[in-house]
């Protein structure tokens, strides 16, 4: 090992003893009046190559209207994972400052996003927004006290777990075959509000949502402020959707990619619908429209050509989101924005836009003013990811990565930064120039450093080459953070898994937990 590495080794050790997170800044905004309706559309592992401003291929003709009739957002950013990144954007806080940071929370798991913190949703209400969540949680229901309609949604429809059959709504037998051995947790799985909800048993979720979502509108003042959470589990696995959809793509020849871009297609019909139903209701001219994934497209079928990597990686494959802000209300329009966002960055935005308080604990920054009227950028840097599960004294488990200004610096292992080429084909011969070529050998101590505007797919590490840089990343992680919190890492005990009554998931603690003292410290 060279005096180099040596002194980056040693940099690498205090890094891990002092892994930290950034100080939020929050802005004071005055209230905006009337109130804008706010619409955050949060698709699931859809790819960055799964739409069709991105892959003329892809069939998402709402979507591209919406974005091409907004802005779209060429540097938007979410964790790898669906968890992570609904922990980041419900709370405006980095999930390694929660205990978010590693996974995500399978049914089994006692516990949840934590309940210290002021969540999206009710800051909103305390401005006077109604609030409503449809589709997917995912963070957590081991308690009443972690699901939706306890953490500031007046109404919710959808489901607790992180995937299930897309038509009968179940975990488990339903679309795996067998019980999962590992989860032991299965059964019917869909809300409205608190009451399970059998009226949707075998109707494909996204003619659901939509017509949930169709119905609460038509029911409603449009004078009155209202922020709604639509959480697809498009296009997540099982890969499932009726067959009218697939037609268009059975040239393909591969039946996971086919499926993937026709669940995008009925992805973006469920769009579609909601805006039209926004626009018969009076909503739409008061309306903001953000439209995000929540992290890379997954292995199967999915695709984010150009970009290295998928689902679960800090690769920009992994991290890196399609995504735009659709409204009337915008100055301007009809542009690519390459303004640094992160996802934390949306609760100090629409709170902004709310006229509401953020609190001075949150990561984010409001980026409206930038995004919308060509305001200097408040975001130059952010952290991808810190994760070291395995305790700080294990610096070989370490994985980690930084954003500052051009420059991406990785710690550790990244994941499976391999690129998925789209069967569908390409447009133009010459796209397969230069993948050939890769200069990506982390010899400096496990860290890779890229300039990922000059070289957005990640191919040459350039870390031996800028010492100056990677010192002073490693720099900013050492001196501007502070120590992250332990992961929330929780042993799979069937004495904690969720109750199964009548084939249903219960979030209730079983009986013999219930009444003992120890229970609350799960629950915090």
């Amino acid at each position: 090992m060279s005096c180099g590495d040596r002194k980056y080794l040693v940099v690498l050790r205090f890094l891990v003893l002092g892994i930290c997170v950034a100080v939020g800044v929050t802005s004071e905004l005055p209230a905006r009046s009337p109130k804008p309706h706010i619409i955050f559309i949060l698709a699931d592992d859809l790819g960055w190559y799964d739409v069709s401003w991105h892959n003329p291929k892809a069939l998402t003709p709402n979507l591209q209207t919406l974005a091409k009739e907004g802005i779209v957002l060429d540097q938007s950013y979410v964790q790898p994972l669906c968890t992570p990144t609904r922990s980041a954007l419900l709370t405006g806080r980095y999930p390694f400052t929660i205990g978010r940071q590693h996974g995500i929370l399978g049914p089994r798991q006692p516990t949840g996003l934590t309940l210290n913190a002021t969540l999206l949703p009710e800051a909103l209400k305390e401005a006077g927004y109604s609030t409503h969540a449809v589709g997917k949680w995912h963070l957590g229901f081991c308690h009443w006290a972690y699901t939706p309609t306890y953490r500031g949604f007046d109404t919710f429809f959808g489901y607790y777990n992180g995937g299930e059959d897309h038509y009968f709504h179940s975990l488990g037998t339903k679309w795996r075959g067998t019980i999962d051995e590992d989860e032991q947790a299965y059964g019917y799985d869909f809300r409205n509000n608190i009451d399970v909800d059998l009226s949707v048993n075998g109707t494909y979720d996204t003619d659901a949502y939509s017509s949930h979502i169709e119905d609460l509108l038509s029911t409603r003042n449009p004078e009155d402020p209202m922020f709604l959470y639509f959480a697809l589990q498009s296009i997540h696995t099982p890969l499932q959707v009726p067959e009218d959809y697939t037609k268009p793509f059975k040239y393909i020849g591969d039946m996971e990619r086919e499926t993937v871009l026709a669940m995008s297609w009925a992805m973006d019909d469920a769009v579609g619908r909601v805006v039209n139903a926004l626009k018969a209701t009076g909503h739409y001219d008061n309306s903001i429209i953000i439209f995000s994934s929540d992290n890379g497209g997954h292995q199967s079928g999915a695709n984010n050509w150009p970009l290295r990597g998928a689902k679960g990686s800090l690769w920009e494959g992994g991290t890196r989101a399609p995504g735009f802000i659709h409204s009337p209300l915008l100055p301007k329009t009809g542009f690519v924005s390459d303004s640094l966002v992160h996802v934390t960055d949306w609760y100090a935005t629409l709170v902004g836009l709310a006229g509401g308080k953020v609190p001075e604990n949150t990561d984010g920054f409001d980026q409206w003013e930038a995004l919308t009227s060509g305001s200097p950028p408040p975001r130059t840097s952010f952290i991808y990811n810190i994760d070291n599960s395995l305790g700080p004294d294990n610096t070989t488990q370490l994985k980690a990565a930084l954003r500052k200004g051009d420059y991406k610096m990785i710690v550790g292992d990244p994941g499976d930064g391999s690129w998925t080429l789209p069967p569908e084909g390409f447009d133009t011969e010459d796209i397969l120039d230069g993948y050939n070529t890769l200069d990506d050998n982390p010899s400096l101590v496990g860290i890779r450093l890229f300039n990922v505007i000059d070289d957005p797919e990640e191919r040459r590490n350039i870390a031996e080459l800028h010492y100056d840089i990677v010192e002073d990343m490693l720099a900013d992680l050492l001196i501007e953070l502070l120590p992250t919190r332990p992961c929330r890492l929780t042993t799979k005990r069937p004495q904690q898994q969720p109750e199964v009554f009548r084939g249903r998931l219960e979030p209730r603690l079983v009986s013999s937990l219930k009444g003992n003292p120890r229970t609350l410290l799960l629950l915090t």
